[in-house]
């Protein structure tokens, strides 16, 4: 099968380009930086800067395009947030479109932020969108595939929550000062947070190419826990203390709206679609996702099982 993936170079996708190489398939991968994609995503895989030199049929098409939205608000800084989704969301669609031999299945990327903030309520597929920023720019970019929907091609939509992984993303950001005996729960803590190991986001992936999974789904760990536990949890893995609170006070002057939407707003996913066609996560607590990504080979040095060839 031939994969065509934007966002290929980003945590998820060099993840699931070398998942997607193990099998044995065929990639392309839509990059700016085309020259680096060898290095970060596979000998195998072929980089191209424009959809025009994509060549051959796509079979199944990945879109993870998207500026990171984990930095300070400008007003600059949320439009390109939105434009590097929304338009390269549409471009895909437009060559998509375009084909002769068009791709059986694309999955395309979305993220928990479409729930807004909610509380304890326990949020399925079925769970309506929220306000705000994040998740105007959730329900834009899912809509921004209805295209493909309306023309008869399977569409995934994949709802993605915080990506667990010492490689980037929130948890390589917590880890200095949680390290130091510095961490502990942001504001009263008692916001749901919604988490996913890097290995299940990747095997999540995965089954809903294989299972042509239609439909909007929660890329989630089946528990959630409060930011109370996840900083606990982390700081006993880490054989350190958790006793530093930060204020929302101090979240908001340092990150803006920013705060308010990804730090201290509480959402409690369940991956009701994953669970129901099927899919087994190698890593539903939190418990066993920390130790297996900070247990005592990676303390010593050794190379994550991600990392390695299989």
């Amino acid at each position: 099968m031939h994969c065509l993936i934007t966002g290929g170079t980003g945590l998820i996708g060099r993840l699931f380009c070398a998942k997607w190489l193990a099998r044995g398939h065929r990639l392309t991968v839509l990059s700016r930086s085309p020259d680096k994609v060898h290095k970060l995503c596979g000998e195998s895989a072929q980089g191209v800067r424009d959809l025009q030199q994509v060549e051959g049929p796509v079979d199944v098409v990945v879109n993870l395009a998207g500026e990171t939205i984990a930095k300070r608000w400008s007003n600059a800084r949320k439009q390109e947030i939105r434009r590097s989704r929304l338009e390269t969301t549409a471009q895909l669609v437009q060559w998509i479109l375009s084909q002769s031999q068009r791709p059986k299945y694309v999955l395309s990327g979305s993220a928990v932020g479409y729930y807004g903030d909610r509380g304890g309520d326990l949020l399925k597929e079925s769970s309506g969108p929220g306000g705000g920023f994040a998740a105007d720019l959730c329900k834009d970019w899912e809509a921004a595939t209805l295209p493909l929907q309306q023309a008869d091609i399977c569409v995934g939509i994949m709802r993605t929550a915080i990506v667990l992984s010492t490689r980037g993303g929130a948890l390589a950001q917590m880890l200095p000062p949680f390290r130091l005996g510095l961490g502990g729960p942001m504001s009263s803590g008692e916001h749901w947070m919604s988490w996913i190991h890097e290995e299940d986001i990747v095997g999540l992936m995965l089954h809903a190419i294989d299972r042509q999974l239609c439909v909007p789904f929660n890329a989630s760990a089946p528990e959630p826990v409060t930011n109370n536990s996840f900083s606990r949890l982390l700081a006993k893995q880490l054989h350190r203390p958790c006793l530093m609170r930060t204020p929302a006070w101090v979240l908001r002057l340092m990150f803006g709206e920013m705060a308010n939407e990804l730090l201290l707003a509480s959402q409690r996913m369940e991956p009701r679609t994953a669970l129901d066609s099927g899919y087994s996560f190698q890593y539903p607590t939190l418990e066993k996702a920390l130790a297996e990504l900070l247990g005592p080979s990676h303390e010593n040095g050794e190379a994550h099982p991600s990392s390695r060839p299989r």
